[in-house]
């Protein structure tokens, strides 16, 4: 009796083992922030993770690659969007789209170079492409973004971050500046 419990509970656990390797290797990927990442809601060294299975949406941060290397940015327009960046105002589909989220506590202002979806595909594209988004950091004069790497496929995305696993202090949801 007490044979066949034991062997019940080392099940139990190979299983729960079991399942969260495979959570870990097909759904979540856990990213530690590092000073290229880092912005106003992402502090260096938070642990957060990045859901593979929710759908992207705008405002989202996303973990993507590039050259096998990691990095993170806002997601600012999808596929089929037309996008133009005027004067630090950004128009998507001929609407303005307020970045509140850029305004920070004593900075009197942020800087986004000009652009639309021709200048940054260099004239193949008008509008994005099925499957590509357009990225860019929240620290504007950091061009490691689509501005650098052009429209980021979706093949490149691992996931939005979703979740903060540190500091506990902020244990939750990832809060992207957006009203939700």
């Amino acid at each position: 009796m007490v044979k066949r419990d034991l062997y019940g509970f080392i099940g139990l656990i190979v299983a729960t083992i079991l399942a969260l390797v495979a959570l870990r290797i097909w759904v979540y990927e856990p990213v530690t922030i590092n000073e290229q990442m880092a912005n106003q809601y992402l502090v260096e060294k938070d642990i957060i993770i990045a859901d593979r299975s929710k759908k992207i949406k705008y405002g989202d941060f996303v973990l993507y690659k590039v050259d096998k290397k990691k990095y993170v940015g806002r997601v600012i327009a999808m596929e089929g969007d037309d996008v133009t960046y005027l004067y630090d105002v950004l128009y998507r589909n001929n609407e303005i789209v307020p970045e509140d989220y850029l305004k920070i506590h004593g900075h009197a202002e942020y800087y986004t170079e000009d652009m639309t979806i021709e200048t940054l595909t260099e004239g193949q594209h008008t509008v994005i492409p099925k499957r590509s988004y357009l990225i860019l950091n929240d620290k504007r004069t950091d061009l490691r973004d689509s501005r650098q790497f052009g429209l980021i496929s979706q093949k490149q995305i691992i996931g939005p971050l979703t979740f903060r696993l540190k500091p506990i202090s902020q244990f939750g949801f990832i809060d992207n500046g957006l009203a939700q």
